[in-house]
């Protein structure tokens, strides 16, 4: 395994990322190509095709080096076919057989998020972790949970939408699903700011601010509109993750995404937060830290899952 090579595929809006790792979860090279959802989205794999043969051409390399590959998704996955990817212009597309069948190797696909987080818990977690709840806060929320090593994909190929627990608040926010209240629409990026909006329209219409980080910035220099929009972000998200933390008694949570960045003024308060909402056995022992494997997770998470599958 040690010797093996894999190729990951991390299959974005915006950009694909690729890249070769060994079994030991060293990317030996990595490089990304532009998504290019014209024609429905169906460029999009010839255009990774051709990526990978184009590379594995470049370094000298013959398709029989490898040992698989992953890829993960931004959606729903389910017996190799992506259920729905609404910005990639995909609806149960048989992505796996279609990559099989132009490298014949062994392949595996995964949800994006899942793939970060498996790709936090190889890389990034304490040797031996096999339990770990994932949390992405961006523009949205997504997560993946890690149980005993394996993700939950769950009976719907929705397994950690994390982001879609639903609130009990003061008031009404449609998320992205369709739903009412989602975690999303509080704790995410997008809803921290739109807290920030409300309150600042509220207390002081003058105070500017243009982002999230200007928000935390705001805060630290003592402003309490700041402090209060982040409190409540907080609290919403604690309450949240306190319960999935009280469900599974993970080993650790892992939190990652564009709030991230605030480090401990972000993780500071949540530990806080999260304290009193925990079983007893499980608050002092908790560990809680900041995503440390950045924008490879996706590729090493996606050959993590190929490498889990064959140990089977």
């Amino acid at each position: 395994m040690i010797t093996s090579k894999f190729l990951g595929i991390d299959i974005g809006g915006t950009s694909i990322k690729l890249g070769i790792v060994t079994g030991n979860g060293d990317i030996v090279e990595k490089w990304q190509i532009s998504t290019n959802r014209s024609e429905s989205g169906n460029m999009i794999i010839k255009d990774i095709v051709n990526s990978i043969s184009g590379k594995i051409f470049e370094n000298k390399l013959k398709i029989s080096d490898f040992s698989g590959i992953g890829i993960g998704v931004p959606g729903p996955v389910e017996g190799g076919r992506v259920k729905r990817a609404v910005n990639l212009g995909w609806k149960d597309m048989p992505l796996v057989e279609i990559i099989q069948q132009s490298f014949n190797l062994p392949v595996q696909l995964i949800n994006d998020a899942n793939a970060a987080a498996l790709g936090e818990l190889w890389i990034g977690s304490k040797k031996g972790m096999q339990d770990v709840v994932f949390v992405t806060l961006g523009t949205g929320v997504g997560g993946g949970i890690v149980v005993n090593g394996k993700i939950i994909n769950g009976a719907n190929a929705s397994g950690g939408e994390i982001g879609h627990i639903p609130l009990i608040t003061n008031e009404s926010r449609i998320c992205s699903c369709g739903n009412i209240n989602c975690l999303e629409c509080y704790a995410s990026a997008n809803g921290l700011f739109h807290t920030m909006k409300n309150l600042v329209n509220q207390y002081d219409s003058m105070l500017k601010f243009s982002n999230t980080a200007d928000i935390f910035e705001l805060s630290a220099r003592g402003n309490l509109i700041a402090h209060e929009a982040i409190e409540t972000t907080i609290s919403y998200l604690a309450y949240a993750l306190s319960s999935i933390i009280n469900t599974l008694d993970p080993e650790e949570v892992i939190i990652g995404g564009g709030l991230s960045d605030a480090g401990e003024a972000l993780l500071l308060p949540l530990r806080k937060s999260l304290k009193p909402l925990l079983f007893p056995q499980i608050k002092d022992n908790l560990r809680l830290r900041k995503a440390s494997v950045g924008n490879d997770a996706g590729v090493l998470g996606a050959v993590y899952q190929v490498i889990q599958e064959q140990k089977l």
